[in-house]
């Protein structure tokens, strides 16, 4: 489920930014808040439907939560690499620069679990009820 996340989540963030590229002068950023939302959520369903198509049913809630919890650390970690390696100008001039960041990316961790936690079973479900239209 991992590795399927992992593509899942690569091919969201290239549709993404070829749209954020399209729309960059928007001047609004609810596209970017959409686009933040769906960089969770889309790698998230696709997961969940590989589980379920895989296993023949829907997670229980203790295995959704651990791979909600699996998916939000690598959400986590890059987001914490990107943010480091894109905010050194911001850490060098802010003294709580650190402190900021830190905040930004527990955040989205979190938010990153709570999607990843309801995203995950409702793909597998969905895979589940294709199946078994068959």
């Amino acid at each position: 489920m991992t590795s399927v996340y992992g593509l899942a989540a690569i091919l969201s963030e290239a549709l993404l930014l070829l749209a954020s590229g399209i729309t960059f002068r928007s001047g609004t950023g609810v596209f970017y808040a959409i686009c933040l939302i769906l960089s969770l959520l889309c790698p998230a369903l696709v997961a969940g439907l590989g589980f379920g198509r895989h296993s023949g049913r829907a997670p229980v809630s203790s295995e959704a939560w651990r791979f909600g919890g699996w998916f939000a650390a690598l959400q986590g970690a890059l987001t914490g690499l990107l943010v480091l390696f894109i905010a050194q100008d911001f850490l060098a001039e802010e003294p709580d620069g650190a402190v900021i960041l830190a905040v930004i990316v527990v955040v989205y961790t979190l938010a990153a679990l709570l999607i990843s936690r309801y995203a995950f079973p409702f793909g597998a479900r969905q895979a589940v009820r294709a199946r078994g239209r068959r």
